[in-house]
């Protein structure tokens, strides 16, 4: 029977919210010649920020007093929230191993991916949502804060080898990219001081916010170029056999234009209210000279430059075994890179069922969400495979006191 190998680094989330579903399994019996798939994953996870809340917040709906008591009792010194937008096709191209030592796979792919993550303190939540006067006499603490909202397109090209040495299998991707949509902002020292009498607040920050350029109407506005890296091992213990993999995707950056924008300020700025001589005449105000303006340009000066910035890239490494026929256990962890992200850890139970049926559990913690709970279910037919996975059952089953939602939706057509 000839022996194919392929591969396809699909990332998701959070900033990857679903990267446990990141990779096609490779399949050492395939038949066929080609194989053409698209894939579609949407998903929202945080510690603190329930699904109920962020659905209405989404969505511009009311946000009353209930909603907001939900989400400040579970707020810690440090909270995260990741949202991820990846959808894509791709292409496979096989090659016969049985007539060259060392074949190769080609693949292709053409994606869309866009993420929002952030980490802020219980301050950031508070302030906004319950505003200062409970922090008379006070100071809240803003920082340290980040905040990433990132869209773009990617054109990949790459491939594999199934049969290098007995039980190693490489591959590698190649992939461009096309930068639509990029804001950051950091914070490293942020505060805010509410005066007993609320007679003033003094705000201090040392602060920067990047972007791209706001002004152009062109639907690209930034180049870069990323690498996928691919290693599997086959080995034995205890007569079970297993496949340890180690990967990375994703490892890259984004060029933005010369017309971007850079805000940069480390400054305190107190402010003392306004004074209206004359409640008849508004003309003496002194608020004629705070316009934004102003105020943006004293306070948080910008630059026009380019500037470059990493796009989130995974480190994966997981070790499945059989431990029957058509049972398997996947052991596994993972980190994304320039997302916030604090790593995930999991297991994971793959069951085969009669007529092309499989099931997976997940169980982990880490990611934006911490406890975390995954089911997957495919079917294989003929000459095609279908998968739906459901991310985050902890957020759609009580989404009032977990923060979690997400889907991935995957098909395959073997020619």
């Amino acid at each position: 029977m000839r022996k194919r190998f392929f591969f396809i680094f699909i990332l998701f989330a959070s900033y990857q919210a679903l990267a446990q579903w990141n990779d096609i399994v490779p399949d050492s019996n395939q038949k066929h010649k080609y194989a053409i798939g698209i894939y579609g994953n949407a998903d929202f996870e945080s510690n603190c920020i329930t699904t109920t809340f962020a659905y209405n917040f989404q969505h511009g709906s009311y946000i009353d007093n209930n909603l907001k008591e939900q989400v400040a009792t579970d707020l810690k010194s440090q909270n995260r929230f990741g949202y991820t937008l990846d959808y894509g096709i791709y292409g496979i191209l096989y090659n016969d191993t049985t007539k060259k030592k060392k074949a190769l796979d080609l693949f292709f792919a053409v994606k869309h991916k866009a993420y929002i993550n952030s980490s802020f303190t219980a301050d950031d939540f508070n302030i906004p949502f319950y505003g200062n006067a409970s922090y008379a006499g006070k100071t809240a603490q803003l920082s340290p804060f980040s905040f990433s909202n990132l869209s773009y397109q990617q054109i990949e090209l790459g491939l594999a080898c199934a049969n290098i040495g007995k039980n190693i299998e490489l591959g590698c991707g190649l992939s461009f990219l096309a930068g639509q949509k990029y804001t950051s902002i950091t914070a490293t020292n942020a505060s805010l001081y509410t005066d007993t009498y609320g007679e003033y607040i003094t705000f201090n920050s040392d602060a920067q916010l990047q972007q791209n350029d706001t002004g152009s109407r062109q639907f690209i506005n930034g180049y870069g170029a990323s690498l996928d890296l691919y290693f599997r091992m086959h080995y034995k213990i205890a007569g079970k056999h297993g496949i340890l993999s180690v990967s990375t995707s994703d490892l890259g950056f984004l060029w933005w234009n010369k017309n971007s924008l850079t805000y940069r300020k480390d400054t305190s700025y107190t402010y003392n209210g306004i004074s209206i001589n004359s409640i008849s005449d508004l003309q003496n105000a002194a608020f004629n000279t705070l316009n934004e303006d102003s105020l943006r340009k004293k306070y948080f000066p910008e630059a026009k430059k380019s500037f470059y910035t990493p796009v989130p890239a995974t480190l994966k490494i997981a070790a499945n075994t059989d431990l029957t026929e058509k049972v398997s256990l996947e052991i596994g962890y993972w980190y994304i890179f320039n997302a916030n992200d604090i790593g995930y850890g999991y297991i994971q139970c793959d069951k085969h069922f009669n007529h092309g049926w499989m099931g997976s559990l997940q169980l982990g913690y880490g990611d934006y969400a911490g406890v975390n709970g995954a089911l997957k279910l495919a079917k294989k037919f003929k000459n095609c495979k279908a998968e739906l996975t459901l991310n985050h059952l902890q957020g759609m089953a009580l989404p009032n006191y977990y923060g979690g939602a997400g889907a991935y939706l995957g098909y395959i057509y073997f020619f």
